[in-house]
């Protein structure tokens, strides 16, 4: 039977729906995007929680002289920043060495005569052993050699005692630290009893800051946050937990910093953050995460049309972000060419 036209076009349609084999076609005319995609891969990943606080002196240290005197030099200054054994001040100390040195001179005479007793001692000694000299001759010498010995013992005693004295005069810090107030001048006169400078250790410090009671639960002694004071990073350890909220309903939180290099002071401000939780989460190149209508949304290449999926961002990282939302482990996060994509557009793999 001769074929017609119509016949004839029924079945070129007919082969060429049998090759396509069910291939997703693209409309004529339909734009093809070419993009370059990444595969989402879910990482477990940790919520933290920051907050502003303060540094804190764990120890003060008060100044007081050991010795009376006036104030010929004052060597630091408030701010200053001291290491233990630096001069803080001096006081006027030719009192004390006039003492310690009379005490020296009296000392080098008694053991002179001590010296020269021991000689007399010696002799009498051997003599009354041999029965040439009576009991009372000796315990005589004996005695004013025992007496003379003693003396000298108490004379050097006396002599550390003027040491020290005149050694205090030079008024040194207890410990390193930090010069928070100085009470005195050139000219004051000073005694035992009166403070002369406030010194604040550098060395522990303490960071407050303050939680909700939502967040107080996820932390505990010894627990370690990290601090940011600008740039700079240091760890710390949790050290104690307000028991009660105040007035705000907050809990104070204090945690323990080393600073080795001094470079912490107290009442610095900084930041403290520690982690509360975790979640799945997905890493993305900060470049495709977009924001519309404030939403933020990824292009997921899904069968190979566009597709777009809200997200949420929890944390920023180094040049990516980590979201949570609607993606799925495996999938194809586009992350070029999404600039002039929409909603189901025809997309292919660079």
């Amino acid at each position: 039977m001769p074929m017609t036209r119509r016949s004839v076009l029924a079945l070129v349609l007919l082969i060429l729906t049998a090759c396509g084999g069910g291939e997703e076609k693209t409309a004529p005319g339909e734009r093809v995007f070419e993009v370059r995609t990444i595969e989402a891969k879910a990482t477990d990943y940790p919520l933290t929680y920051t907050t502003n606080g303060y540094l804190e002196a764990v120890y003060r240290v008060e100044v007081r002289p050991e010795v009376s005197g006036r104030v010929v030099e004052v060597l630091a200054e408030e701010g200053d920043r001291v290491k233990a054994g630096d001069v803080l001040f001096r006081i006027e100390g030719e009192v004390y060495r006039k003492a310690y040195e009379e005490i020296l001179w009296s000392l080098r005479e008694a053991e002179r005569d001590l010296e020269n007793l021991m000689a007399v001692y010696e002799r009498r000694r051997k003599l009354f052993e041999k029965d040439l000299i009576s009991r009372e001759e000796f315990e005589e010498v004996k005695t004013r050699w025992e007496t003379l010995k003693a003396r000298v013992e108490k004379l050097k005693a006396l002599l550390e005692r003027r040491r020290i004295d005149l050694e205090r005069t030079v008024v040194r810090s207890p410990a390193d630290g930090f010069v928070e107030r100085r009470y005195i001048s050139p000219g004051d006169y000073v005694t035992p009893q009166r403070k002369t400078y406030d010194l604040v250790r550098i060395s522990p410090l303490r960071f407050v800051f303050k939680v909700p009671q939502e967040v107080v639960g996820k932390l505990r002694e010894g627990k370690e946050v990290v601090l940011r004071f600008g740039t700079e990073k240091v760890k710390a350890k949790v050290v104690y937990i307000s028991p009660t909220a105040d007035d705000t309903r907050m809990f104070t939180v204090k945690a323990l910093v080393v600073n080795r290099d001094g470079s912490l002071k107290p009442n610095m401000y900084g930041v403290v953050s520690f982690e509360v939780s975790r979640v799945k989460a997905f890493l993305i190149p900060e470049q495709a995460v977009r924001v519309s209508q404030r939403q933020s949304f990824v292009w997921v290449m899904r069968d190979s049309r566009a597709v777009k999926v809200p997200v949420r961002v929890i944390a920023h990282g180094e040049g990516a972000l980590a979201v949570v939302g609607d993606i799925g482990e495996g999938d194809r996060v586009i992350v070029e060419g999404f600039m002039f994509l929409y909603e189901g557009a025809k997309v292919v793999e660079r």
